[in-house]
């Protein structure tokens, strides 16, 4: 018994690569942004990358930090890996999150965060363990978000913490 195979290769149909191949790869890179002639943003890449059909960037092992309106810094933070969508004003950040934000009076470490410029929202991993210091508050959970807009913050799951408070820890 035989068994017939055919294969048939169509030429005319063209791959377009485009949208998966970077347009632009910068090596060692430190970039930073001013408006008004007062630095905003910072960055620090191993290597990043621009891809022209969407305006996306994507940077590995990345530092940042960002300064106020008045030249203040303001939040400082690193991760493995960093995709920054300018048209959906989203950043993602994977691979061992930090970031301390001045303003704010908080620290956040976590393995992803999503941060939405627009809405003001920060989004984790539904499973991922975040680890949460405000001033005297320190909580470790999952299922965390917090709203830039409103300044809360929830966990949707377990949480453990401590508050400090004259240098007494009590457990909660």
């Amino acid at each position: 018994m035989a068994a017939l195979s055919s294969c048939s290769l169509q030429y005319e149909k063209a791959t377009d690569t485009k949208d998966s191949v970077p347009e632009i790869i910068f090596t060692n890179v430190k970039f930073s942004r001013y408006e008004r002639n007062t630095q905003k943003l910072s960055l620090t890449s191993s290597k990043l990358e621009e891809y022209k059909s969407d305006g996306a960037y994507f940077a590995e092992n990345a530092e940042f930090s960002t300064w106020d309106s008045k030249g203040n810094l303001d939040t400082e933070g690193s991760c493995g890996l960093i995709g920054i969508l300018p048209k959906e004003n989203t950043y993602t950040l994977l691979k061992g999150v930090q970031i301390e934000n001045n303003s704010q009076n908080m620290k956040i470490s976590a393995e992803t965060m999503q941060w939405n410029d627009q809405t003001e929202q920060l989004i984790f991993a539904k499973d991922d363990l975040v680890h949460f210091v405000h001033g005297d508050l320190e909580l470790t959970g999952k299922g965390f978000s917090a709203s830039g807009v409103s300044g809360r913050f929830e966990f949707e799951g377990p949480v453990e913490g401590a508050i400090f408070t004259d240098d007494i820890k009590e457990a909660e």
